[in-house]
């Protein structure tokens, strides 16, 4: 990490913290950013997955489309229209069908992500945080491959290891901020509570007492390679009915062909509420993977060529995904930006009528971006 000064630092390159830089650059602040994060490149939940050994494959293992919950309007509409306009993002038509406890196509379940406009990335989910990221512009600075241990607060600036400084912090995620990430991390407090004590921040303390509430929404996304062969036509998402959710443990499958041939198909597995932390993740990703191959037989009696070809299956391993997960409505808009301790909030958890889709996401970043530029 960079020892040097700068305006803001933002944790986190998924949809929210990519248009947060985006939006701010479009308004003309002038400050310069630091952004962190732990993946190997921009995406989050968006992210998209690429091979060495493979320069041509590219697997969505998140999010598969951007869901809406209707038409965007105001800013987030010139957001999406011109994303549109430079091809990076398409309405999306992909068939989508429901699987029931039987094992039967049916129609798809009455959910969230399914009922409004729905948009995909090109040529993938990761092109609208690269590009978002691009229109950041040179005041921003990127740092991959970064996963912040801790946070601390010295004369009214945010100091990181290595020497960078900051006079504002913004959280694209809940985990810095989230009591669950005591056991998920190993730390011994709150980093963001140990950053600032209680009373230094009334709109922050309130903040954290509301994200403290929170549900973590978990995800063990299991990445297969299906062989080159013509399975015939095929949905893009499989999305099975809360019965069938709950004799399974899987939400939906999701697939995406490749170049010569080749398909890829992302199991978005839930969680079975173990406890998580460093020490037994590398266990619990082994047990998910196992777990999700031993229903995958069953969820494809549907489509029998793809059925016969489980043998030949490649597993690209599985990638664990947290969301938070509010109980009804997200966090207000009030506290979103903590001005005494300069530290704000973005993501689809963020109180709106997108909130839980990357409709809220994106919305989030612009709606903080007015704050932090104002």
């Amino acid at each position: 990490m960079p020892g040097k000064d700068v305006d803001l630092v933002v944790i986190g390159a998924g949809l929210s913290g990519c248009a947060l830089v985006a939006a701010l650059n479009n308004r003309g602040w002038s400050g310069t950013i630091q952004l962190l994060e732990a993946g190997r490149g921009p995406g989050g939940r968006c992210a998209t997955r690429r091979r060495r050994d493979d320069l041509l494959w590219r697997l969505d293992h998140g999010s598969p489309v951007l869901s809406f919950h209707a038409e965007p309007c105001g800013e987030l509409r010139r957001l999406m229209t011109s994303l549109e306009q430079r091809g990076v993002v398409r309405v999306d038509l992909d068939p989508v069908v429901g699987l029931d406890h039987h094992g039967e196509v049916v129609a798809p379940p009455d959910h969230p992500l399914l009922r409004g406009p729905r948009w995909r990335g090109i040529p993938t989910m990761a092109s609208v945080a690269e590009t978002l990221l691009r229109n950041g512009g040179d005041a921003v600075d990127t740092c991959f491959g970064e996963r912040i241990q801790g946070l601390s607060r010295v004369d009214e600036s945010w100091v990181f290891p290595g020497g960078l400084r900051s006079a504002r912090l913004v959280l694209s995620g809940t985990l810095l901020a989230h009591p669950r990430s005591l056991a998920m991390l190993g730390w011994s407090d709150v980093p963001l509570r140990e950053a600032v004590p209680a009373g230094h921040d009334s709109v922050l303390d309130e903040a954290l007492d509301w994200i403290a509430g929170l549900n973590a929404s978990i995800r063990w996304n299991l990445m297969l390679e299906f062989p080159a062969v013509d399975p015939g036509p095929l949905p893009r998402q499989i999305w099975l009915t809360p019965r069938a959710q709950e004799q399974s443990g899987v939400e939906r499958l999701v697939l995406q062909r490749q170049q010569q041939g080749h398909l890829g198909l992302v199991m978005h597995g839930l969680d079975d509420g173990a406890l998580i932390t460093p020490e037994s993740q590398p266990q619990l990703l082994n047990v998910q993977e196992q777990r999700l191959l031993s229903v995958l037989p069953d969820l494809l009696k549907p489509w029998p060529t793809l059925q016969r070809q489980l043998s030949s299956v490649h597993s690209l391993g599985v990638m664990r995904w947290g969301a938070a997960q509010p109980l009804e409505a997200g966090l207000p808009n009030a506290l979103q930006w903590c001005r005494q301790a300069q530290v704000g909030f973005c993501g689809d958890w963020i109180e709106g009528p997108g909130f839980g889709m990357a409709e809220g996401a994106l919305q989030s970043g612009l709606d903080l971006a007015e704050l932090i530029a104002a």
